[in-house]
């Protein structure tokens, strides 16, 4: 008598080569996954560290990393920036300094709305690096309304974007009255400029006798972590280093050392006037 194969046992071993191949094809997919997002895996975990240590060199260390990563580094980046905790943020948007595409300038423009001053200034002078003219209004309003960080902030902005309407605006802001330390970030950024469409702004503040003021402590945060990033490789415009004007000079002696650097010690005496002609 014949042995009677069960219609349960034949379809089981139907599925076996099935299923087999089926894993097969999941291995291989993820294989080509883990190849694909490899970058962008890295840089996310690059964020975490970021986000999750207190180390200054570990956490500079890493935001190296995220900005050498470029467009990869978008999905870190985003968590960074959608931080809950200030310096997180921070850090998301000096990174977004270094990556330069049309999606960074986006975020940027998005950041620009952040509740932290500091925040948004950092975001206004990401975009200045970028080379985007449509953030000089932005830059304009934060000199006048914020407080003297962002002032300051926004005068590296300027600073680093220097195209004829950056200068321009630096020009209209001298002819306003400000605190020392706006009036001196005003000097900064016209020295850090450096060429001769910047005399006549120079010019506008030769008449104020003013010590120099100090840059404010979020300007020299700025400074410590692109310092670092640029330590780990990445070359960043000199630009990006703001500049500390002597604390024992007056804003006027700093604006004429400025122009005596710029015409080449080639001054006339209109030039050292403190009066618009």
């Amino acid at each position: 008598m014949s042995e009677k194969r069960s219609p349960n046992a034949d379809t089981r071993r139907a599925r076996r080569p099935r299923a087999a191949k089926i894993a097969i094809v999941i291995t291989a997919l993820a294989c080509v996954a883990a190849l694909v997002f490899r970058a962008p895996l890295r840089a996310r975990y690059w964020a975490l560290r970021v986000a999750n240590t207190d180390n200054l060199a570990e956490r500079e260390t890493y935001l190296a990393g995220l900005c050498n990563a470029g467009d990869d580094a978008r999905w870190g980046v985003a968590a960074l920036v959608a931080d809950d905790r200030v310096d997180v943020r921070q850090c998301g948007v000096l990174v977004l300094h270094c990556i330069r595409s049309g999606w960074a300038r986006d975020t940027l423009l998005t950041v620009l709305d952040d509740q932290d001053d500091t925040v948004r200034s950092l975001a206004a002078g990401g975009l200045a690096v970028h080379g985007d003219d449509r953030v000089i209004r932005t830059l304009t309003w934060m000199y006048r309304t914020g407080e003297p960080d962002a002032g300051r902030a926004a005068c590296l902005a300027l600073q680093r974007l220097g195209s004829p309407a950056a200068i321009e605006a630096l020009y209209e802001l001298a002819a306003e009255p400000a605190d020392a330390e706006r009036r001196t970030a005003l000097v900064d950024a016209f020295a850090g400029i450096g060429i001769a469409e910047c005399v006549p702004g120079l010019r506008r503040l030769l008449s104020d006798d003013r010590p120099c003021g100090a840059p404010p402590q979020s300007a020299e945060m700025a400074s410590r972590v692109l310092g670092a990033v640029q330590r780990e490789g990445l070359i960043l415009p000199p630009s990006s280093q703001p500049r500390t004007a002597m604390p024992d000079r007056t804003i006027a002696e700093y604006a004429a050392d400025v122009i005596e650097s710029i015409t080449g010690g080639q001054r006339s005496a209109d030039e050292m006037s403190p009066t618009e002609p």
